[in-house]
């Protein structure tokens, strides 16, 4: 919100000013814009223009001298974008407060004060008005729109009072802001409604945590002169424009009403927090996508140390430290980096020397970090079935796994100088297919020397020849991540706190690659490299509410990660003793746009009967 150049009927701003603030301050809508590595620039700057059309003073419909409405604004706006509104853009709508004050007059096709005494039809008239400008943004392309309602002050009577404000006023804006929401969704308007006058309210009466010590719109931070104008030099105290809630009070020329630079930055912080929410919130289902391939890695990884001994059963577990980290594809979006550990446990039975069957269970935990503030604590308890087959040297299994999951969520806020925590818990569960199948090559080298590897007491029997296995492999992994709805509490009462709506995500991967093992002695280093491609539909909404009001429901794109990949396995395995094995290994996904994890995992396996026929998968 600026000040047009040609100047409002109350005077030009001086050299340094001209934002409704304390100059020279940025307005809500310059820190908002920045947050996206944009700005917010006057539309009327000479010899550029800007992207900016609001106008402080500006009244829906009715024009007050070269104080542009906010239909001039968006018919401007869309005369110089061929009438087409960017889809990627956010868009903020925020009018009427201008039209509800005691003090409107009269001024083109809008008549004057409609609020006392109350005038309930012409409210609903300009509430009209307003949805239908708003539905011209849509109708253009806009898709992400922010429409804030307007703030009423009930909270801070002093300060209502003193503009002017009545309690006949807040019902009329309530009526006013109701009337709006109520009409965008009625026609099918998906907007984001933002709840300025619990903000300022909340402000208001918790001064303190924000650094401000004067509430009084009688002692404004700028005296009597209209915050446009304001510069340091009209500081009614040299900090005053972080000490003070108001700008310029009831004294000012054009009424007053306007903000200091510091609630501006609170207000800009809380549109971000609102419109950034349901893509933090996305993660809860991104990331057990990524923990789960860990659970089929190690079932896969002790695969072949079972597979050795026909009608022998055999107990292992396997433990994973890795580190997932997620970012957002969209710029100023937050990010998502944790450290997830997980332990697996299994036994399994060779029913022939081809063909092993068995069950495990496994525990994963990982916090993960909002880069904006906050983390949330996930857990998941799975159990797999899973079983392999070979035939000569073709090979293949098969893992099933259902998980039930728990997320412990801490969503932090800053707002100004002060950081909201708005906690919240949900339960989600995920269920997922893993195959693959593949072909070895069988490639003898020899005889290894006969104290290979480390010495038992016992004297060794004849060593083994050197083998090499190698072949292609190809596979698919199957997953379905659901997450509850749940709601979020801030103890302190800041209406930060939103709720969300379940999700679910789909996952439906290919991987396509090579695997090569050498087996001399009790070693057996091995590695397996896959191209993975993911086929399901990523574009997927995150629906939230806010919980400070009665609103309309909006929803925002979850995170999008990338299609394409290469996972990496390298590891060996280890004979201990005749009835012993393990095995240590290296895992990664590179090459993912957005995303980034690799780790470490340990096994250890346990033959319970004495050796049988001779195996290898």
């Amino acid at each position: 919100m600026y000040k047009p150049l040609g100047g409002p009927p109350f005077g030009l701003a001086p050299p340094g000013a001209g934002t409704w603030t304390t100059n020279p301050d940025p307005g809500w809508a310059q820190i908002f814009a920045s947050r996206f590595g944009g700005s917010a620039t006057p539309s009327d700057t000479p010899g550029v223009g800007g992207n900016n059309y609001a106008i402080g003073g500006a009244r829906v419909v009715a024009q007050n001298g070269n104080i542009l409405s906010t239909q001039t604004q968006i018919a401007t706006y869309l005369a110089g974008t061929g009438g087409v509104a960017d889809p990627n853009a956010f868009y903020t709508y925020w009018a009427g407060s201008n039209d509800l004050k005691t003090t409107t007059v009269a001024s083109g096709s809008s008549p004057g004060n409609i609020v006392n005494p109350q005038n309930v039809p012409q409210l609903l008239a300009v509430a009209g008005q307003a949805a239908s400008q708003v539905t011209q943004l849509w109708n253009a392309g806009a898709r992400y729109i922010l429409v804030p309602n307007t703030p009423a002050l009930n909270a801070a009577a002093s300060a209502a009072a003193a503009r002017g404000y009545s309690s006949v006023l807040v019902d009329s804006r309530s009526i006013y802001d109701h009337a709006l929401w109520n009409d965008l969704s009625a026609a099918g308007i998906k907007f984001i409604p933002a709840d300025i006058a619990s903000l300022y309210n909340y402000v208001l009466t918790n001064p303190g945590s924000f650094g401000i010590t004067v509430t009084s719109a009688l002692t404004a931070a700028c005296g009597n002169v209209n915050s446009y104008q304001c510069t340091p030099a009209n500081y009614v105290a040299p900090n005053a424009n972080k000490t003070h809630f108001w700008a310029d009070g009831a004294g000012a020329p054009d009424g007053g009403g306007h903000t200091t630079g510091a609630v501006q930055q609170i207000v800009a912080d809380y549109f971000y927090g609102l419109v950034v929410a349901p893509s933090e919130i996305s993660f809860l289902a991104e990331a057990p996508l990524k923990t789960r391939l860990g659970v089929i890695s190690s079932i896969q990884n002790q695969i072949p140390l079972s597979s050795d001994q026909a009608g022998a059963f055999h107990g292992w577990v396997s433990g994973d430290v890795s580190w997932l980290k997620m970012t957002n594809n969209v710029n100023g979006f937050p990010d998502d980096p944790g450290t997830p550990l997980a332990t697996t446990a299994g036994f399994d039975y060779a029913i022939t020397s081809n063909w092993l069957v068995g069950a495990a269970f496994s525990g994963q935990a990982t916090k993960q970090s909002f880069s904006l503030g906050g983390d949330y604590r996930q857990q998941e308890f799975a159990v797999s079935l899973y079983t392999a087959f070979r035939h000569n040297a073709l090979w293949a299994d098969a893992i099933g796994s259902w998980g039930a999951l728990r997320d412990t969520v801490n969503r932090q806020v800053p707002l100004g100088t002060s950081i909201q925590s708005n906690q919240g818990s949900t339960n989600g569960s995920n269920i997922s297919f893993a195959g693959e199948v593949g072909y070895d090559f069988r490639m003898p080298f020899g005889p290894a020397p006969a104290n290979a590897g480390i010495s038992y007491k016992a004297p060794v029997a004849a060593a083994a020849p050197i083998v090499l296995m190698h072949g292609p492999v190809a596979g698919i992994i199957l997953q379905q991540v659901y997450v509850d709805g749940f709601t979020e509490a801030n103890t302190s009462g800041a209406p930060t706190a939103l709720s969300f709506t379940s999700q679910t995500r789909n996952s439906a991967v290919t991987e396509l690659g090579y695997r090569a093992s050498l087996r001399f002695g009790i070693w057996e280093p091995y590695a397996k490299l896959t191209w993975d491609h993911e086929f399901a539909d990523l574009n997927r909404l995150v629906g939230a509410s806010l919980t400070s009001i009665v609103a309309p429901a909006f929803s925002m794109p979850a995170v999008v990660l990338g299609r394409d990949w290469a996972a990496g396995t390298i590891g060996t395995r280890l004979k201990l003793a005749s009835d012993v094995s393990g095995y240590v290994a290296l895992t990664g996904q590179l090459g993912q746009n957005n995303a980034m994890t690799y780790g470490g995992q340990v096994g250890l396996n346990v033959a319970f009967n004495p050796p049988g026929v001779v195996a290898k998968f």
